[in-house]
């Protein structure tokens, strides 16, 4: 938890300090800038329920990508789940070009989906993943950015 509440310490500075700006520079000229500083995830740290989530992507062949997510929770919770979407890089900014369903499970500590999506050659793609608990009144959710992959022709 104290490494959690430090890594997200640093995070809040980095943006305050300006760099911030720079990082939203960058990111116009190569989606790799964003992920060469090593910001995948947007979580609170002092969840109590929702513990990690993570979302990927690989190339299969035929034009073909297999996505998926998983959601962890820190112990059983009434509802868990995850939503997968896949991006594309314009040149200038990340756009959804494929969004799954939500994937619920009931009285669970884990949520999981995967897919395989037909993508066009010459752009990069990412996973977004949101992750998600409900226990009780308390909602806790967060949202997940995997490496980019260039699908060459």
């Amino acid at each position: 938890m104290k490494s959690k509440i430090l890594a997200f310490s640093v995070l809040v500075m980095f943006f305050l300090s300006g760099q911030a700006q720079v990082l939203a520079y960058e990111s116009k000229i190569k989606p790799e800038a964003f992920q060469d500083i090593g910001v995948h995830t947007i979580f609170d740290p002092s969840f109590q329920y929702l513990d990690d989530g993570s979302g990927n992507l690989s190339y299969l062949d035929n034009g073909k990508v297999s996505v998926w997510g998983s959601t962890l929770g820190t112990r059983r919770v009434d509802t868990i789940g995850v939503q997968v979407t896949l991006q594309r890089w314009t040149g200038i900014q990340w756009i959804d070009v494929n969004t799954g369903t939500n994937s619920t499970f009931s009285n669970a500590s884990y949520a999981s989906s995967s897919r395989e999506i037909t993508v066009s050659p010459g752009y990069y793609y990412r996973v977004k993943s949101k992750h998600w608990i409900l226990y009780g009144d308390i909602r806790e959710e967060g949202t997940v950015y995997s490496s980019s992959l260039l699908i060459s022709n």
